[in-house]
């Protein structure tokens, strides 16, 4: 395990990054669906851990892309729907690296190479940092067991007979797929696929298992990936629910 490699990663991020790559997520406030069986599901996916506001946790990430796979040790906090940071830390168990997000800026800090990266943004695309294009608002969410819900004009759904279960898929303007949401025969969300404006696949995320602490129900294991062979995975080890946190753990400064 290369934990220099994150140290690397974040350095490059910050030379590559601007405002031009950290985009904003479109409004999560979806028009009223289309029939009341998916009005049902959406107040139910609306519901999931509604009261959990904030958490801390310990994991892994693992990392692919087609040359090759990194695995480090991080440790994370957020509070909903805009605020988090994970540090990834060293053999030692020591900070090599951190990201923050606090609604408004974005932070990157490299402490191995001494390197410092901030933008004004609300929402950051993470992908310079994970290959895959998912916001750090969306990954609050999924990390909380909550399913972001993307803006849509129609909607669909469908049985799923490769899944034993069901598909609700949502739809832009002219039919153009926004988000796919793959349940089970118990409706619990097994998988989701985000797309580009343009209709093509931007990542999927797999719920593979999950843990349930405090009530709340928490997946044990998020896989990203998308057609392009990379990925990233999300173990999740220890997970506190609605811990105590406060604005300025989601500032970074210079000096950590």
């Amino acid at each position: 395990m290369h934990y220099a490699y994150y140290a690397r990663l974040f350095a490059i991020a910050i030379m590559v990054s601007g405002c031009g790559t950290l985009s904003q997520t479109p409004s999560q406030v979806a028009y009223p669906p289309e029939s009341p069986e998916v009005s049902r599901i959406l107040l139910n996916l609306s519901q999931l851990n509604a009261d959990l506001l904030t958490f801390k946790g310990t994991g892994k990430i693992k990392l692919w892309k087609k040359d090759g796979t990194q695995v480090v040790r991080s440790a994370w906090t957020g509070a909903r729907p805009d605020k988090i940071r994970v540090v990834i830390q060293g053999i030692t168990g020591f900070p090599v690296a951190s990201m923050a997000a606090d609604g408004n800026r974005f932070y990157l800090l490299s402490y191995s190479q001494d390197s410092f990266y901030q933008t004004e943004i609300q929402d950051p695309n993470l992908e310079k940092l994970v290959s895959i294009p998912v916001t750090a608002g969306d990954i609050i969410k999924l990390i909380s067991g909550v399913v972001p819900i993307r803006k849509y004009q129609s909607s669909t759904l469908l049985p799923s007979p490769s899944q034993n279960g069901y598909i609700l898929s949502l739809k832009g303007e002219k039919g153009i797929n926004i988000e796919k949401i793959y349940l089970n025969q118990t409706e619990r969300v097994q998988r989701i696929e985000m797309f580009t404006l343009k209709g093509k696949l931007a990542y999927r995320v797999d719920f593979n298992g999950e843990t349930e602490v405090e009530d709340f129900r928490i997946p044990a294991r998020l896989v990203f990936n998308n057609d392009d062979g990379s990925g990233f995975q999300l173990d999740m080890d220890k997970f506190w629910p609605n811990a105590p946190v406060s604005s300025d753990m989601f500032v970074i400064s210079p000096q950590g």
